[in-house]
């Protein structure tokens, strides 16, 4: 009896720490699992800030690239104006060809401020949405003092566990199988007894796993960043647009000016013909060009 009583003990003893031997490494498994999903998880959300990043640099390097187009068009604009003034080293044009000529720098300089302020809007909402987007929205997933509590495991709650699990027979006793096993035949899903895994794996589930089993992303599906950034585009695409625009037209006013002017001075203070009509077919090829 006593030889059946200590075989017994041992036995217990055997299993006890090989099913807590199981037990530490499954938590130390799920210890490494967690920290490896937020990784990874950081990673990818890295990857969406640097799109993110990325998509509104084309804004902002465009914007500050019509900035500097403009800077120049504001001088060329003030050449025409300040030493170019017709009338004051010779005769003045007629009125009517005077006319044309100021009407002309007018608008010029109206689409050149209205095109440089459309720009610098365009990339400063730009920016202000990438950081609102940065800040808020693609926060990087850092875990709570909470969740990394949910995620440890002690090595004391493994007392915790089912009489079954503690003492499993190793091959003498059924080994721990999913919750769902899939029919090879049918295709179905058959849902078996949750005994037949440990607790601390329901546990796991339980805690860890919430969030799975949820659709799984097309191939033709967009990232959900892509499509708040589309949505955050409506903000300034039109500011961008017509900033483009004002500077087609301002070229468009400009060079009519210019040949205007080239008219006005040539003809009528230098009263050369052929210089005169060879400086304007040049603004005006120049002009045709910008238009096709």
């Amino acid at each position: 009896m006593e030889e059946i009583t200590a075989a017994a003990a041992a036995l217990s003893s055997a299993a006890f720490d090989y099913n807590r031997a199981n037990y530490i490494f499954d938590a130390r498994m799920r210890w490494g699992r967690f920290n490896t999903c937020y990784s990874m998880a950081m990673a990818q959300t890295s990857q969406y800030r640097e799109d993110i990043s990325d998509l509104t640099e084309l804004t902002v390097t465009k914007a500050d690239t019509y900035h500097t187009v403009g800077t120049i068009c504001f001088f060329l604009n003030f050449e025409l104006i300040v030493d170019g003034s017709l009338g004051v080293h010779g005769p003045a044009p007629p009125g009517w060809l005077m006319g044309l000529y100021w009407a002309n720098v007018c608008i010029a300089i109206m689409f050149l401020v209205t095109f440089t302020w459309m720009a610098m809007h365009s990339g400063a909402r730009a920016t202000a949405g990438a950081a609102q987007m940065r800040t808020h929205t693609m926060r990087l997933p850092i875990p709570t003092p909470k969740m990394l509590d949910m995620a440890r495991v002690t090595g004391n709650s493994f007392e915790k566990q089912r009489v079954h699990d503690v003492f499993r027979i190793p091959f003498a006793m059924p080994a721990g199988q999913e919750s769902e096993v899939v029919d090879e035949e049918s295709g179905k899903r058959e849902l078996i007894s949750d005994r037949r895994m440990p607790k601390w794996y329901h546990d796991e589930v339980e805690a860890l796993r919430k969030d799975e089993g949820g659709a799984a992303p097309s191939p033709t599906s967009v990232p959900e960043h892509f499509e708040l950034y589309r949505g955050l585009q409506q903000e300034w695409w039109c500011y961008d647009v017509y900033s483009r625009i004002g500077i087609l037209f301002w070229f468009s006013h400009w060079l009519t000016s210019a040949s205007l002017y080239s008219m006005c001075h040539v003809f009528g203070e230098l009263r050369l013909l052929w210089p005169a009509w060879t400086v304007t077919a040049c603004f005006v090829t120049a002009h045709w060009g910008i238009l096709r």
